[in-house]
């Protein structure tokens, strides 16, 4: 059987840039602008994953691509590439079900659940090894099996699949892009609730509370579903920091596509109160815990940041 040396060192070389260079640069990319961190056993996993990918590509086109070796070696090769994104996209992360990866940005940090994806190439990558394996056998027993009087072949059945779902896939990242530019949260105001204790007296004052308000803009084509938000607050002022107030499960049910909810608020209370005139020149750090579900992308979003207490 004839062998191709020279194609086979082309698609290793290729492969290699797939597999391992281009994920690996991107990586380091991230982590050098402090956008995403990855865990240094993911980053294994990934080289050992990349080094059997080429392999099995350069094996793949060893063969000319009209022999049945050729296309059982790429049903093998295609299974193995979902398998790979499988588990780049978070798919085989134990334990975790928000997936592997985390965006770190100045006062923001995401967890980003990338399951529907990591299944999504899974089974492109099925149906088009299906494709493989039924030409395999079309080669071998130089017989088509068709589907219809007019002689439709059975693989191309498959090869048309994997090709709408590849499409498909490709529209809904475009579809992730476009909506997420047109996502928008804004924190309006920060409202201190005081107690006078019913004297005219400023001394005895005290805050019991913050209301903050807030708006969420949603323009992209996705619903926001299930959303749930976690409140806290920090005296950053005392050494260590103290939790002086929460509000927990604020459940704010569902934002559709081209809809806003604006003056949202929640009040969270100071437990114990603080007086006024210790509470006006503290240092306080506001965080934000924020979970929903959107184009099928589990989010967990935590938002920190500082302010002053002086209305």
């Amino acid at each position: 059987m004839e062998v191709q040396i020279g194609k086979m060192i082309l698609y290793g070389i290729l492969s290699t840039l797939f597999y391992i260079v281009v994920p690996l640069v991107l990586f380091e990319i991230l982590e050098y602008y402090n956008v995403m961190t990855f865990e240094t056993s993911f980053i294994i996993a990934i080289i050992i994953f990349g080094i059997i990918g080429v392999v099995i590509s350069m094996l793949r086109n060893l063969f000319p691509s009209d022999t049945p070796a050729n296309r059982w070696i790429a049903f093998g090769a295609t299974i193995y590439s979902g398998i790979y994104l499988f588990y780049m996209f978070g798919g085989f992360t134990p334990g975790v079900s928000l997936g592997t990866y985390r965006i770190d940005l100045p006062m923001i940090q995401v967890l980003l659940g990338l399951q529907l994806i990591a299944w999504l190439f899974l089974a492109s990558s099925g149906v088009r090894a299906l494709q493989y394996f039924v030409e395999a056998f079309e080669l071998r027993k130089k017989k088509k099996y068709t589907v219809t009087d007019r002689k439709f072949k059975l693989s191309m059945i498959f090869k048309v699949l994997g090709t709408i779902m590849s499409l498909g896939i490709a529209g809904y990242f475009g579809s992730l892009v476009y909506s997420g530019m047109n996502l928008d949260f804004d924190l309006g105001t920060f409202t201190p609730g005081i107690d006078t204790q019913g004297t005219p007296d400023p001394s005895d004052d005290t805050l019991t509370n913050i209301t903050i308000s807030f708006d969420v803009d949603n323009q992209g084509i996705y619903a926001i579903y299930d959303i749930k938000m976690d409140f806290y607050i920090y005296n950053i002022s005392a050494v260590p920091e103290i939790l002086i107030g929460e509000s927990l499960n604020n459940d704010f049910g569902t934002i559709h596509s081209f809809n806003s909810q604006p003056n949202n608020e929640v009040t969270v209370d100071i437990v114990p109160p603080i007086l006024w005139a210790i509470a006006s020149t503290t240092d306080v750090e506001f965080k934000i815990s924020f979970s929903t579900l959107y184009a099928g992308i589990l989010v967990d979003l935590n938002i920190s940041f500082e302010f002053n207490l002086i209305p």
